[in-house]
């Protein structure tokens, strides 16, 4: 729990006050003012985040966690549980979809186990940090405890400081992505959104 309270207290406001020269700065750019969407929300935010108008994007890393959920004993997914550290292999040798974009955005992508429900063979390219083999059914009571949710984000603490420092701890990461894979991750995600929305699940989402 110290590391995460740690973490948390580090964690500083977003600065503001260059939000509207950086949106002065990206109007000016030849195209239709307001054409990149979301893009331009992303790039004021990062801004602000960095305090730089304009912030490099040279190291980019992309974490992605490994689970399995309990609640697929409900059969709420179109594929056995099975595939989830078939998924991870495919991570690892490079041919998933992630992998691709990755390649594409010159992006690393960092694999790890955080609780696969089966031990997956050892990998240079995958990091274990098994907090449980899967989750438990949340339709018959907590899917985890609250001591394995925080060893849950302590853990991904650890990656990213571990990977920061591997590059020399001079902050060489300028932008990090998360992904999560786990055959049934969609019904827990949908929970969790309609929890903090305070909507109906049926008002936020489709089937799958």
């Amino acid at each position: 729990m110290q590391k995460l309270s740690d973490t948390i207290s580090k964690i500083e406001k977003i600065d503001r006050s260059l939000a509207a020269k950086t949106q002065k700065r990206l109007d000016n750019l030849t195209k239709p003012q307001g054409s990149l969407g979301r893009l331009e929300e992303i790039a004021k935010q990062m801004v602000g985040i960095t305090r730089n108008e304009t912030p490099p994007i040279k190291n980019k890393v992309i974490f992605t966690m490994a689970g399995d959920h309990g609640v697929v004993k409900e059969g709420v997914s179109a594929f056995p549980q099975e595939v989830t550290p078939q998924m991870v292999y495919n991570f690892i040798e490079g041919g998933a979809g992630i992998n691709v974009l990755a390649r594409h955005v010159g992006a690393r992508v960092i694999v790890v186990d955080m609780g696969v429900a089966q031990d997956l063979n050892s990998h240079p390219g995958l990091i274990i940090k098994k907090v449980n083999y899967g989750t438990k059914n949340m339709t018959k009571g907590p899917a985890m405890t609250k001591e394995e949710a925080i060893k849950s984000l302590e853990a991904g603490i650890e990656i990213f400081e571990n990977e920061f420092s591997a590059l020399g701890g001079k902050k060489d990461i300028d932008i990090a992505g998360t992904g999560d894979m786990g055959i049934g991750n969609t019904t827990p995600s949908s929970a969790i959104a309609s929890v903090i929305t305070d909507e109906p699940v049926e008002e936020g989402h489709g089937r799958g």
